[in-house]
């Protein structure tokens, strides 16, 4: 039996837990042992102590952990926990990593299979932790487990751990409704966002538009870029503009940190305003701000210093500095280069053989496009096949070889038919 990487269960829970949280961990080692001979399905538990010593909020590197996490376990009992300092007003740091997972459940593109909540019995809980149980009961939002002891405890989760193996290979999206206790409606907002791209994917505009607006105004930045994305692709550039600034004030004024990924993602985004403007200096003027507020070496932020580096290297490209561009394109090259993340590699190598087709040197374009090609015949089929195949029968082409560009050509179609169909 071929081994596989175990799934990830983060560990959410208030401080007054540290028995209950061996007693998962425990729980789950003696799963793996168990299922060894019968199964490739493993686990490994992760929580806050994963993370490591960092100048942002110490509870955004958590969520990025979540973010790489298959399953989440959230126990309550007594204590509430303590207020993690979050722009959606959170008021414990378990809260916050519950809402996170719940989030993930609803991106399909999220690792986030299922969220398990056990409450453990108390003679006087907190009173917020009184109000999330009635609430999930009343609006039958999320199934949870109600735990007498440890040994109960220990018994359910088993349970659950095996009805999670038939989750080992797909994700069923699904798409919680569920108040925090600030009363901001985080997942209607996401999942209103998510509605719309999809009818938007879908060819429904106007419906599309319409849950992008109102997850804007329930939302934030990431709604707000989401539908800035919507306007500006349907040339409405000034409301698009001022969509993202409403992203970018949620940073600026000090609702969210202003030196972290996400704020550089809304600098970035207003720049990609203003090239579809024609504004190339000024998108470029916006990107290198956004390169300063990205101080933290983690993967998140190399990532997304990365796809900045693209999109700089695309509005020099517009102005001619084709140094500069290069430059760029080869910076992003090395970020994803050192992180291993080879669909991006490829998305390098495509800007970089494009730019040499520009100024001519075909060879170089072809050496280019030739690994892009290699990379991704070892991933799962996306756009860039497509644009990676194109790119390289408009090289051959280029280059005087038909014989060779006409079947890159064919592949291309048939990448693109197979997407058109994928989508119908």
């Amino acid at each position: 039996m071929a081994d596989a990487l175990p799934l990830r269960i983060f560990l959410a829970s208030p401080g007054d837990l540290e028995d209950e949280r061996e007693v998962v961990r425990v729980c789950v080692e003696e799963h793996n042992a168990r299922r060894r001979d019968e199964t490739n399905v493993t686990y490994e538990v992760v929580a806050w102590e994963r993370v490591r010593g960092t100048a942002r909020r110490p509870q955004e590197a958590i969520n990025e952990l979540i973010a790489e996490s298959h399953f989440l376990i959230a126990l309550f009992k007594g204590s509430w926990g303590s207020e993690p300092g979050s722009p959606w007003g959170y008021t414990s740091g378990t809260e916050e990593e519950l809402f996170m997972g719940l989030l993930e459940l609803g991106e399909a593109e999220r690792p986030m299979r299922d969220v398990w909540v056990a409450f453990l019995d108390h003679p006087s809980p907190s009173e917020q932790i009184v109000k999330l149980r009635d609430q999930m009961s009343h609006r039958h939002s999320i199934m949870y487990e109600s735990v007498t002891d440890i040994r109960d405890l220990k018994t359910k989760l088993t349970e659950r751990l095996e009805t999670w193996e038939a989750l080992a290979v797909f994700k069923v999206v699904q798409h919680v409704e569920l108040l925090p206790s600030s009363g901001k409606d985080v997942l209607r907002s996401a999942n209103l966002r998510l509605r719309g791209e999809k009818l938007v994917d879908l060819g429904q505009a106007e419906a599309g538009g319409s849950a992008l607006k109102e997850a804007a105004v329930l939302g934030g930045p990431v709604e707000h870029l989401a539908y800035s994305r919507f306007l500006a692709r349907h040339g409405d550039f000034d409301e698009a503009y001022a969509s993202t600034q409403r992203a970018i004030d949620f940073f600026t004024d000090g609702t969210s940190p202003l030196h972290s990924p996400p704020a550089a993602e809304a600098f970035a985004a207003q720049a990609g305003v203003l090239r579809r403007q024609g504004r190339n200096v000024d998108a470029i003027g916006r990107l290198e701000q956004a390169l300063t507020l990205l101080n933290e070496p983690d993967a998140y932020s190399q990532k997304v210093r990365a796809r900045i580096l693209d999109e700089l290297g695309l509005a020099r490209q517009k102005t001619g500095d084709t140094v500069g561009a290069r430059r760029d394109f080869e910076a992003a090259l090395t970020f994803r280069r050192d992180s291993h993340q080879n669909l991006d590699v490829c998305q390098s190598l495509i800007n970089l053989a494009r730019l040499e087709v520009n100024v001519g040197d075909l060879e170089e374009a072809a050496r280019y496009a030739g690994e892009a090609i290699a990379m991704v015949q070892r991933t799962p089929s996306t756009a860039l096949h497509a644009n990676a195949v194109a790119l390289a029968a408009q090289v051959a082409l280029r280059q005087g070889r038909p014989d060779q560009g006409v079947p890159y050509a064919e592949r291309a179609l048939s990448e693109v038919a197979q997407k058109l169909w994928t989508r119908c």
